[in-house]
């Protein structure tokens, strides 16, 4: 019997297997099977994988290799991931939803939020751009709506969404998606009554989703990426950051003349629509990811990070709280005798109490990051960018969107090998001018530290400076 295992690579199945070389050339697998290519990708491309990169359904590639005596081991859930990303491909190639839609439910009665995720996985590793990926993700969502297997299987014993305590962190997300439903719909009210005032004021109150963006994105998302799974963050963070960019500048243009309505309706509704997707992609596909796979010790962390990040179109006060994770923050808090200890420095001497006393008084957000690009401590007095401290130990590209993720990482090759010692950053978040300096740390005999990351609000000194002078007497 000549069994194909469809998670070994091309390589390793063509050395078992020499006469599988000519069927796969019939398929078009010819660029592959080149000695240098073979050698080089074939070592780590699948099968299933090479069919995405070649436009191949797997059903025609099982189908041929089947009629060729071989068998397939693994191959019906190879199969149904295969179909999965091919459904999802046909979208990318531009075919209508509606009839992509139509063979998807005549194949699946449902599917798993993680199956979604890592069909979107495979098609960024088989060579589809991050940005082809995140500009579709809304199809994506809408394809498998109604689909969707919301009850996870979870082996750890964990509830399922719907029977999550009031104050568990993923039942407060939820609690800012109801809110931010109603502000779109209040928002969807006003566009009808064609109430400039009202879509002006309720357009910018909207940039609020920044919050609940930022603490899906650095709270659930790092995690998910411990797991392996990876395609939320690469294409939910992407469409995220449009979404964030395109209320900034609806916002800014209603700001200077809310008649500009009559221009930006049609971009108006469509961020609304967006959103509006995104919060199902959210439910029923993130939420039910991040609680099939997080350990309870995982979700008290976020829990203590969640109120600290802000929350968003709720009021935090009338929130109700986890009491598990409120009992499991008091029994991590540090005995207070430790900030009694002495830190030595060149010019004097200070009590920890006394550091970190003074370092409060800074309205500077801080975070270095060591020499093995572990963020390894922060200062958030400035609160310009949200600072979770599930953040704290982990790499510091975890903590950025994929676009940004290769600017960072030359950056910090720069630093390590004394090519440029700094990096500055200047631009407007929300309104307001922001300065973002990267500075190389150094110790005495050269050797690279790490880098130290200082934001700061510059709104105050402007306003000083922009101030009439007033003549001196005499």
């Amino acid at each position: 019997m000549k069994e194909l295992d469809l998670n070994k690579s091309v390589a390793e199945l063509v050395r078992e297997y020499p006469e599988l070389r000519e069927v796969l050339a019939s398929l078009g697998f010819t660029d592959i099977l080149r000695p240098g290519a073979l050698q080089l990708m074939g070592r780590i491309m699948t099968l299933p994988r090479g069919a995405v990169v070649k436009g191949i359904s797997f059903d025609r590639l099982a189908e041929a290799l089947e009629k060729e005596g071989f068998v397939l081991k693994n191959g019906e859930q190879q199969k149904r991931q295969a179909r999965l990303r091919d459904y999802i491909g046909r979208l990318h190639r531009g075919e209508e939803a509606a009839e992509v839609r139509k063979d998807f439910v005549q194949n699946f009665e449902d599917v798993a939020p993680e199956e979604i995720a890592a069909a979107e996985q495979e098609l960024i590793k088989g060579g589809v751009p991050v940005r082809e990926v995140q500009r579709l993700c809304d199809l994506h969502a809408s394809l498998f709506e109604g689909h969707i297997e919301t009850k996870p299987a979870a082996p750890k014993g964990e509830a399922e969404i719907d029977d999550l305590p009031a104050g568990h962190p993923l039942s407060l997300l939820r609690l800012e998606n109801e809110g931010l439903s109603k502000a779109l719909t209040s928002l969807e009210q006003a566009l009808g009554k064609g109430d400039m005032q009202t879509v002006a004021a309720e357009t910018a109150a909207l940039n609020a989703i920044r919050s609940h963006y930022a603490k899906k994105e650095e709270l659930l998302m790092p995690f998910l990426y411990d797991y392996g799974v990876t395609g939320p963050s690469q294409v939910m963070w992407g469409v995220d950051d449009e979404i964030k960019k395109e209320l900034g500048v609806l916002t800014k243009t209603l700001k200077e003349d809310p008649e500009n309505l009559m221009i930006v309706r049609g971009r108006l509704n469509q961020v609304i629509t967006r959103i509006r997707e995104m919060i199902v992609k959210e439910d029923k596909i993130l939420f039910p990811l991040s609680l099939r796979f997080f350990t309870q010790e995982q979700w008290y962390q976020v829990y203590r990070d969640l109120f600290e990040m802000g929350m968003a179109f709720v009021d935090a006060e009338t929130l109700p709280r986890w009491q598990e994770g409120e009992q499991w923050i008091l029994s991590q808090q540090a005995p207070p005798e430790t900030l009694d200890g002495r830190v030595k420095l060149p010019t004097g001497e200070l009590t920890v109490r006394q550091l970190q006393g003074i370092l409060k008084l800074l309205d500077v957000d801080i975070t270095f990051i060591d020499k093995d690009d572990i963020l390894r401590y922060f200062l958030n007095e400035g609160r310009i960018f949200s600072r979770p401290l599930t953040a704290l130990g982990r790499e510091v590209y975890s903590c950025h969107p994929p676009e940004v993720i290769p600017v960072v990482r030359q950056m910090l090759l720069d630093f390590k090998a004394k090519k440029r010692d700094h990096m500055e950053v200047w631009r407007r978040i929300m309104g307001r001018p922001v300065g973002v300096r990267y500075l190389a740390v150094y110790d005495e005999q050269g050797e690279y530290m790490g880098t130290v990351e200082f934001v700061q609000d510059y709104q105050k000194a402007l306003d000083h400076f922009a101030r009439p002078v007033r003549p001196q007497k005499g």
